[in-house]
């Protein structure tokens, strides 16, 4: 008697101890709510400033959208969109990337913004900065919010 009190005992303490676990929730960072769902206007290309006053160009921006982890925006003239997304330590990956056709003059802006989205590989958001970096860490692109945030 006294071994099955001591054994029903310890399989309480046991039952007890073992707490049931809320099912894992994905954590969304502060981090990863500011980026998402913001308008981000280009305002560094390849680690120089841009600059549009003499060019015919519209200002490429980018906004992430949480449904359907979408990606759209400007490239300068023609309108994007596509997919990311954003993996373990602020890792982040376009796909799917698609572009109106409209010509312009001075495309070549838009031509490296969009080769350099699709090699995008990390990012930063410090101060309303976002930055995307390469696999080497090397600038690509960087905006800051935009002033209308639509």
């Amino acid at each position: 008697m006294k071994y099955f009190l001591s054994l029903t005992f310890l399989v309480c303490l046991f039952l007890f101890n073992c707490k049931s676990q809320d099912p894992v929730q994905k954590s969304t960072s502060k981090t990863e709510t500011q980026l998402v769902g913001t308008k981000w206007v280009l305002s560094k290309l390849n680690g120089d400033p841009l600059n549009l006053s003499k060019s015919e160009l519209e200002q490429p921006y980018i906004k992430l959208t949480k449904k359907d982890n979408g990606v759209g925006g400007n490239g300068g003239c023609n309108g994007f969109g596509g997919t990311f997304s954003l993996k373990e330590n602020q890792h982040i990956a376009f796909s799917q990337m698609m572009a109106t056709m409209k010509y312009c003059d001075e495309n070549e802006l838009e031509s490296v913004f969009m080769a350099n989205l699709q090699k995008a590989y990390s990012y930063t958001l410090i101060n309303d900065e976002l930055t995307f970096n390469d696999q080497n860490g090397y600038v690509l692109l960087t905006f800051k919010v935009a002033e209308d945030k639509k």
